[in-house]
C-alpha cells in the first residue's frame, strides 16, 4: 500500500469517525434541558396552560416580549367581555415559531391582536442561537416538523459552549429569581414586577444605552417574513380565526422621524400588511414613547406606561368598525 494511499484511508477514516460523533452528540442534544432554554419555556407553560384553561371565543396576543411588557390583557379582557391570554414570549424565538405556537394554541372563533416588533416583520426565519437552543432542549414536536435541510441548519448553528451544557444533563428546576419567568407572569401571561422602583442600575442603564434601530433599511434590502405572514393570513381565514395587527412598543429616536427609509417603512407597514390580508390598525409612529417609559429594553415598558399603551389601543380598537371577528 503506497503512503498516499494509507493518507487517503486514514483521512476517511477520520472523516467518519469525527462524523459519527458529531451525529451521536447531536442526538443527545434533542430534548436534553439547557438552563438558558428554561424560563422561555416555563413562560410558555404557564401562558398555554391559561389559553387552554379559558372557555369560548378569546383573543390571544402573538408578539414577542414587548407584548409581555407592554400589554395590559385585563384592560383588553374589561373593552372585549372575552377571554385575554398574552401569548407573547420572546421576539428572539423569531417568527416562524411565534406563529406556530398560536397556530397550536388558536381555535375557530377566536381572535389574535398581533403588536409584533419590526424586526419580526423583516425576519427570514434563519435560525439563531435562541431558537436553536429552545427547540432542541424543550420542543422536539417543532424539531420534527423541520424539513432535513432546516435541521442540518439548526445542527450547523450549535456552538460549542451550547453542544457542551446539552451534553451534562444539568438538573433542570423552575426559574425562581430574575426579572424573566414565570414566577413574575400573572394569570393572563402579563409580566409583572416592572414598577419604577423594581427596576435596578442596570435596568436603568441598558435603556439610556440603547440606539436607533435599522428597520427601514433593513425593508428595503431583505426580503423578510412578509410570505410566512401572507400564509399565516390564509390559515387564520380558512379556520375562521380573525387577526388585528397593532403597532408595537418602541422607544423613540429622532431618527425615526427624519431617515427616509424609516419613514417609508413605518407609513407603509399597514397597507402591506393589509396587502396580506391582515388587517393593521395605527401609525408607528404614534406608539413611540420617551425613554423614561421603559424599563429595561427599549421595548419594554413600566407598568404604568403599559397602562397607557393598552388605553392608546383600546381607542383604535374602539373606532374600527365591527366585522366578522364579531367584536
Amino acid at each position: 500500500m503506497t503512503q498516499m494511499k494509507r493518507f487517503w484511508i486514514s483521512a476517511i477514516a477520520m472523516f467518519l469517525l469525527l462524523s459519527a460523533t458529531w451525529i451521536i452528540a447531536l442526538k443527545q442534544q434533542l430534548g436534553s434541558p439547557t438552563a438558558s432554554s428554561r424560563w422561555v419555556y416555563d413562560a410558555y407553560q404557564n401562558k398555554i396552560h391559561a389559553a387552554r384553561q379559558a372557555n369560548g371565543p378569546r383573543v390571544l396576543v402573538v408578539a414577542g416580549s414587548n407584548a409581555m411588557f407592554g400589554i395590559d390583557s385585563g384592560m383588553l379582557e374589561n373593552f372585549w367581555q372575552r377571554p385575554v391570554v398574552n401569548l407573547s414570549v420572546n421576539a428572539g424565538l423569531g417568527l416562524p415559531y411565534i406563529l406556530n405556537v398560536s397556530r397550536h394554541v388558536a381555535r375557530p372563533g377566536d381572535t389574535i391582536l398581533m403588536p409584533m416588533e419590526y424586526a419580526l416583520y423583516l425576519d427570514e426565519g434563519k435560525a439563531n442561537s435562541q431558537i436553536i437552543d429552545y427547540v432542541m432542549a424543550r420542543d422536539l414536536d417543532y424539531w420534527r416538523s423541520l424539513s432535513r435541510l432546516q435541521q442540518l441548519q439548526f445542527a450547523a448553528g450549535l456552538g460549542a459552549d451550547r453542544l457542551l451544557n446539552g451534553l451534562r444533563h444539568l438538573p433542570d428546576g423552575p426559574v425562581t429569581s430574575g426579572t424573566y419567568g414565570a414566577h413574575h407572569l400573572d394569570a393572563r401571561g402579563d409580566q409583572t414586577h416592572t414598577s419604577a422602583t423594581d427596576r435596578t442600575a442596570g435596568d436603568i442603564a441598558a435603556v439610556a444605552a440603547t440606539k436607533p434601530w435599522d428597520y427601514g433599511h433593513r425593508a428595503a434590502t431583505e426580503t423578510g417574513g412578509w410570505q410566512l405572514l401572507a400564509t399565516y393570513a390564509q390559515w387564520a381565514k380558512s379556520n375562521h380565526i380573525c387577526i388585528i395587527a397593532v403597532p408595537t412598543v418602541l422607544l423613540h429616536h429622532a431618527k425615526y422621524d427624519i431617515d427616509l427609509e424609516d419613514q417609508l417603512f413605518y407609513k407603509n407597514l399597514p397597507q402591506r400588511m393589509s396587502a396580506l390580508g391582515i388587517e393593521y390598525l395605527g401609525r408607528p409612529q404614534d406608539f413611540m414613547y420617551p425613554a423614561n417609559w421603559f424599563f429595561d429594553t427599549d421595548h419594554h415598558l413600566q407598568d404604568w406606561a403599559r397602562q397607557k399603551h393598552t388605553a392608546a389601543l383600546i381607542q383604535l380598537l374602539r373606532a374600527r368598525p365591527a366585522d366578522h371577528c364579531g367584536l
